[in-house]
């Protein structure tokens, strides 16, 4: 019996899937030079032609199942593929070399493909040097239409698969089937690619970066995905596969039993209201935001459509994704962040040796004023809907958030001048996600209308804790005192101001931290859509005067894990199925 074999990779989507492999490998194209006959040299030419308008349909079947199915703004990275099929330069540059050299169409094309992406490759301009790989995907395209190869496709692969690949293009990411495709491994790729995108959007559990998977698994064999926890279990033995059918089975349950909580208000057994909102990163979530019972999107991250594009939208491109989510969550309210690029999201062309304390986020905005002011005024433009909001993201000194008010009056002021109408009373807030920021709350809290704390990079950055780094990931936690604190300093700091104070975060979602939470004050929690329901569950049970009893308690600890033995102690008691809510 072949023997079981724990893979370890990056979780990008969570959920349990057992199934069978299908390896997904993109045959290698040998391009081979054949001389043509001066005869037949307009035939060839009118064969590259005919290579370039298949594709070209291709492509755009493509786009509009992306654009019916997943979302407009996740289609959009194909729109410069398009264009490419119609660059005048490449083209002629072709038929050109097909007259003088006499060689087949498809050697040419390779060669006039190959020498245009280094060309682009050593550019400065970072927009430039991202259409490298739009370069390669529509160009391997173009030559199995020329050579009249099939294209190996995830859109043929059998029913209960887990897709095992190297990689996958954009365009293939794109026609991933949920209906046959139960989870996708991947040696290479992070939470940014397009193919986790395309798996959270699917919701299909996916674990990609496991390094040397291609040489480790083989096509029909047996394995488990937890998208939870990073891992591929290769072989599964009994036990294991006992293990997890149980821990689905009890998913299952619990979210059967979570159900009616998507439909039920957001309050507290005495009556307290607390906006519960969704995060999302890319359109099309808005409906897994309604689905469970978001009362709005408290933070639609906007880098995404940066990083499915390759390259910086239009102002037209993201006015179109703004306004359509706006206009379908009315009159729940939308909080657009802009761009928090950088970090976890590094640029092609751009390394720091700590980029979490590098060039990130509002940093990048502000070297960029044309960018900037670009996306300020799509949303703007957006906010005639009367519900959009609008966030920045790693504030960290009063002197930034003064020069971003400035910026946004004067984009204010140039959409005056055009006559173009926006929200006159469009709430301005920022992330609250650095010490310093939490600690001149108070100052901060003059400038803006509202706080949104990120728990995640505050957490890491009061720890001094690289989240990522597994040597030392048990020093990360949400629950310690110094966090706590900071978070209540941030909450109390914006109420004495009269602005409400939201948090993002996976501490949000945690059903052990939300007593705590709202005892501290919190007026708004946003979260992953899914977990909704079981936050709405736990809030259901409790009351303000038991909230605040408890968040008075911890905030008297000294570590970690006296808090969350309290909190697990204290929510045992008010909700005796605990066990089942927590994650």
């Amino acid at each position: 019996m072949a023997r079981e074999k724990i893979l370890k990779g990056i979780a990008v989507s969570r959920g349990i899937a057992r199934g069978t492999v299908f390896v997904y490998e993109t045959e290698r194209i040998e391009v081979f030079q054949t001389p043509i006959h001066p005869v037949y040299l307009d035939d060839e030419s009118a064969r590259f032609e005919r290579a370039l308008d298949k594709t070209k349909r291709e492509l755009v079947n493509i786009q509009e199942r992306i654009n019916q199915e997943i979302g407009q703004d996740f289609a959009q990275f194909l729109d410069a593929q398009i264009l490419m099929l119609d660059d005048d330069a490449i083209n002629k540059e072709v038929k050109k070399r097909i007259i003088e050299k006499k060689k087949n169409a498809e050697f040419v094309f390779h060669q006039v493909m190959n020498e245009y992406a280094e060309k682009l490759g050593a550019s400065k301009d970072t927009y430039l040097k991202e259409r490298v790989a739009d370069i390669w995907d529509v160009g391997t395209r173009v030559l199995r239409n020329l050579l009249g190869l099939t294209h190996s496709s995830v859109v043929d692969i059998p029913e209960g698969s887990i897709i095992a690949a190297h990689d996958i293009s954009p365009s293939e990411a794109a026609l991933i089937n949920p209906k046959t495709t139960l989870g996708i491994a991947t040696e290479v790729g992070g939470r940014t690619s397009h193919t986790a995108i395309t798996a959270r959007a699917l919701e299909i559990p996916a674990v990609l970066g496991i390094a040397g998977l291609m040489d480790k698994i083989k096509n029909g064999e047996k394995v488990i995905i937890d998208g939870d926890r990073g891992i591929l279990v290769k072989n599964p033995k009994a036990g294991r596969i006992h293990f997890y059918e149980n821990a689905k089975k009890k998913d299952q349950e619990l979210q059967k039993e979570l159900s009616p909580y998507c439909e039920m208000p957001s309050r507290t057994r005495d009556g307290r209201h607390i906006d519960i909102s969704a995060n999302i990163e890319f359109f099309s979530e808005y409906t897994h935001a309604k689905k469970y019972g978001a009362e709005g999107i408290g933070l639609f991250r906007t880098e995404f459509l940066y990083l499915t594009r390759r390259g910086t939208p239009t102002e037209e491109e993201q006015y179109r994704v703004y306004n359509a989510l706006a206009a379908r969550m009315k009159p729940n309210p939308v909080i657009i962040r802009t761009y928090d690029l950088g970090g976890d999201k590094i640029f092609s062309d751009y390394h720091e040796a700590n980029p979490f304390l590098g060039w990130r986020a509002i940093r990048v905005c502000m070297d960029d004023l044309d960018f900037f002011k670009s996306q300020l005024r799509a949303i703007l433009r957006a906010s005639v809907n009367k519900n959009v909001k609008i966030m920045f993201p790693m504030i960290s000194t009063y002197e930034e958030i003064k020069r971003v008010n400035l910026i946004f009056g004067k984009v204010k002021k140039e959409l005056h001048e055009k006559n173009i109408p926006f929200d006159e009373d469009i709430q301005f807030g920022i992330m609250v996600e650095t010490p310093s920021a939490a600690i001149m709350s108070s100052h901060l809290a003059h400038q803006v209308d509202f706080f949104s704390i990120g728990s995640n990079d505050l957490t890491q950055y009061t720890l001094a804790v690289d989240r990522g780094n597994e040597k030392i990931s048990q020093l990360f936690d949400h629950f310690h005192p110094a966090v706590l604190n900071l978070i209540k300093r941030v909450i109390d700091s914006g109420h004495e101001s009269h602005i409400w104070v939201g948090l993002c975060g996976e501490l949000a979602a945690d059903p052990i931290a939300i007593p705590l939470l709202i005892g501290l004050g919190i007026d708004e929690l946003s979260m992953n859509p899914s977990s909704i329901p079981r936050a709405k569950m736990v809030l259901r049970a409790i009351t303000i005067a038991q909230c605040e009893g408890i968040a008075e308690t911890v905030l008297g600890f000294r570590t970690a894990l006296e808090v969350k033995k309290y909190l697990r102690r204290q929510l045992s008691s008010i909700l005796p199925n605990i066990d089942k809510v927590i994650p």
